[in-house]
């Protein structure tokens, strides 16, 4: 019941939302003076188009009445996805559009009101000149506004939507670890994550990613969960499609959020056994490297409050000599790991805010709000952490400042003996 009353909810609030939009841009019509037969016709029109881009958003709610099993996620039939796509891209991209338009309107009608007002109180010994001429500036200025303001949010939100398909995603990173054995200085890492298989996941985009991570020639991949989105139906296709990675130390896996609440892990975990691939829940393998040990230790996802498992007693029995790589879908467990001794985390889960605002190395988003860690490369004394963007997205399939990444890591062996104390700031290198 609660989750079909969040639903509900969260529908009633897009409807009115909406509503507001369709309102202002019958009232921009309105001010354009188009005579009352085409103000009409457009008008009927314009309210048309909105009816017909939120059909998405009824499903949406009748889905929640009969299986509410997600808050935010919608997930049509596999076999209905490929007709629903693309009024799924234009729901997400006007809807987003909508709620930037909103926040925006006040702005920018404040921002008049104040012009106009200092305006009058300058010119106010001109007052005869200066009614005509801010009753004509005022019309074209509003004219001008209404469309900036109506367009730009919409223009954001559809760059978003191309972003978020974007070809070239690779970040090139170089962590230094004290003591690291000289067999394992230049060892690469190739890292995936949140690939999230299904409505805005196809097999031909996930074939053109694992193409991309094998042209890295990494010795190891690693891969840090959500590899569906809504369901275990999306398993197979991904499979399908990322059993072609190759690597000469393996491919290693760990589970995301996604995977756990879909019911997915048996699916998974037989595909990446007959693929060769190393699944590893809460368990640990080395990897010989000309004679030097790498420990690959891998979790299941482990939430940030969670009060059922821990990283510690998912590492319990683990032996964390020799250096020592953690795959953990979920970065909020990187100050345990720094204090366990791990050397290097690989984390997703953020998608680098998937929208998010940035000033320098401050990230503005949904996810700075859950994380500190929400992209990039931390340090916290000998132990370091990776954020990996993620490659598919969760809800609206738009990304703002937060491009999809396929990430190639190199282990150098730290020169002299400095140790950061404090958490670093995000470094691409």
């Amino acid at each position: 019941m609660a989750i079909i009353a969040a639903r509900l909810g969260l529908s009633l609030l897009l409807i009115a939302l909406q509503f507001y939009v369709l309102r202002a841009m019958l009232r921009g019509l309105r001010s354009l003076q188009l005579g009352e037969r085409r103000e009409k016709r457009l008008k009927s029109v314009v309210t048309a188009l909105v009816a017909a881009i939120n059909i998405p958003l009824l499903f949406f709610l009748v889905e929640g009445f009969f299986t509410p099993r997600y808050v935010l996620l919608y997930s049509p039939p596999a076999r209905y996805e490929a007709l629903v796509r693309p009024f799924a891209y234009l729901f997400f991209i006007w809807t987003l559009g909508s709620l930037l338009f909103a926040l925006a309107s006040p702005l920018v009608m404040g921002t008049f009101a104040a012009a106009q007002f200092f305006k009058k109180r300058w010119r106010a010994w001109e007052q005869d000149a200066t009614v005509k001429v801010m009753d004509l500036s005022r019309r074209r200025f509003l004219q001008m506004g209404l469309t900036a303001v109506a367009s730009m949010p919409f223009a954001v939100s559809a760059y978003g939507a191309v972003a978020a398909r974007a070809g070239k995603v690779v970040e090139r990173v170089v962590v230094s670890i004290k003591g690291l054995p000289s067999q394992l200085d230049g060892f690469s890492i190739v890292q995936l994550s949140d690939v999230h298989a299904g409505l805005f996941m196809t097999s031909e985009k996930m074939s053109e990613y694992v193409k991309i991570a094998n042209d890295l020639s990494a010795d190891l991949v690693a891969l840090t969960g959500d590899f569906v989105a809504t369901s275990n139906s999306q398993v197979a296709p991904f499979l399908k499609a990322i059993s072609s990675l190759k690597a000469p130390r393996g491919v290693y896996a760990c589970l995301g959020n996604h995977d756990m609440f879909t019911g997915s892990e048996e699916k998974l975990a037989r595909g990446f056994a007959t693929a060769g691939f190393k699944l590893l829940r809460n368990e640990n393998e080395y990897v010989d490297v000309n004679g030097a040990k790498l420990n690959v230790i891998g979790v299941d996802y482990i939430g940030r409050g969670s009060k059922s498992r821990t990283l510690d007693q998912a590492l319990r029995g683990i032996p964390l000599d020799e250096t020592t790589l953690l795959l953990s879908h979920a970065p909020n467990t990187f100050e345990a790991a720094a204090k366990a001794g791990i050397h290097l985390t690989l984390s997703g889960h953020t998608h680098g805010g998937q929208i998010a605002f940035t000033f320098g190395d401050l990230i503005i988003s949904p996810a700075s709000l859950a994380t500190m860690f929400v992209a990039g490369l931390f340090k916290i004394g000998g132990s370091h952490l990776y954020v990996n963007r993620g490659l598919g997205t969760t809800g609206p399939p738009i990304r703002i400042n937060a491009p999809p990444e396929i990430t190639h890591i190199t282990l150098r062996a730290e020169r002299g003996c400095t140790t950061v104390d404090d958490i670093a700031t995000p470094a691409f290198s």
